[in-house]
């Protein structure tokens, strides 16, 4: 539903997302208490193109005084997960915050700034510019009441918002007491895939994440369900967690459709990948490269890869000779 106030402050009209808005994926929706059994209902106000939400998101966060070394991963990071598919995912701070945002942008990705509350109150003084930048490639969230002044406290709600609105979470660097550390928890308790950056020796600003990698390291030795934080040294180390990542989000997908089909349905796959499997099929056995396929994403090319890298581990697709196919025997279920 569309706010009637129409324009705010040079960011574009004001859209409430209820509960069940089918922008929402599910796995979203059950993070964000946003379930008809949950107690939390509150709407997200969003500024921006509520598209965005079904893509796949990383967050990265970290601290407002950050080195030139945590600077620079930042920025590295994020566009390595823009090149691989991934929608970034951070608070509009300062400092590492800011980093990730423009360098997603930069690197042509979309990206969601979650705020203390709605735009353009919860803008900070001096990121009136990358908002609006944040706004034309992506969207400006927060689950605040319109007109609810920013307070301590909703700086902690939108650190937990911002963990359950990603499918993994980083941290770059982040001293002790740092907000990252509440989203790094908020990550934890929601099951998602956690990484942290390698810091210089004896670095003050990453110190609280150093010191939460390694109690959370110790406690997995104990607790065989607890999933055990990966730390970030390159680009492969990156590349192999974001594979964790999407197979994550594989596994919740699968995880609803097994679910689906023992009560007696199977959903279809819709979206960008099910505009893929339906191009695909009309393809046939001669296959489409992957350019051929640019149009589906309307202007969010990045989202490209990691569709079709989830739609292979599905085994519905395969790529053959630099061209994608749909995989023998599978049963290509889309939805127009």
């Amino acid at each position: 539903m569309i706010d009637q106030s129409g324009g705010v402050g040079g960011l574009g009209a004001l859209m409430r997302l209820d509960p069940d808005d089918p922008r929402i994926p599910e796995h979203r929706q059950s993070r964000l208490g946003l379930q008809a059994d949950e107690d939390r209902r509150r709407p997200l106000w969003l500024s921006g193109d509520p598209e965005v939400l079904r893509l796949p998101a990383i967050g990265i966060v970290g601290t407002r005084r950050p080195s030139a070394h945590g600077l620079a991963a930042a920025q590295r990071i994020a566009t390595l997960c823009v090149a691989h598919g991934w929608l970034v995912v951070s608070g509009m701070a300062l400092g590492i915050d800011v980093a990730a945002h423009d360098a997603a942008l930069d690197a042509g990705g979309a990206t969601i700034g979650v705020l203390p509350s709605p735009a353009p109150g919860g803008v900070r003084q001096g990121a009136r510019q990358l908002a609006a930048r944040v706004v034309e490639r992506g969207a400006l969230l927060s689950d605040r009441s319109p007109g609810t002044p920013a307070a301590a406290w909703s700086f902690v709600t939108r650190n937990t918002l911002l963990a359950a609105l990603c499918d993994g979470l980083i941290v770059v660097e982040a001293p002790e007491g740092s907000g990252a550390l509440i989203t790094a928890e908020a990550a934890d308790g929601l099951g998602l895939p956690l990484a942290f950056v390698g810091a210089p020796f004896g670095s003050v600003t990453a110190a609280g994440g150093a010191a939460w990698f390694a109690r959370a390291n110790e406690l997995s030795l104990h607790l065989v369900e607890r999933r055990a934080p990966h730390l970030l040294t390159d680009r492969a180390t990156l590349q192999a967690w974001l594979s964790v990542c999407a197979a994550s989000v594989y596994a919740d997908d699968r995880a609803r459709e097994l679910s689906l089909q023992r009560s007696g349905g199977a959903p279809p796959i819709g979206g960008l990948r099910g505009a893929i499997l339906q191009r695909l099929e009309s393809a046939g056995g001669a296959g489409l490269a992957e350019g051929d396929l640019l149009d589906l994403s309307r202007g969010a090319e990045a989202a490209l890869p990691a569709a079709l890298t989830m739609l292979a581990a599905q085994g519905l697709i395969e790529q053959r000779g630099g061209r994608w196919r749909g995989s023998e025997g599978a049963v290509l279920r889309s939805r127009a």
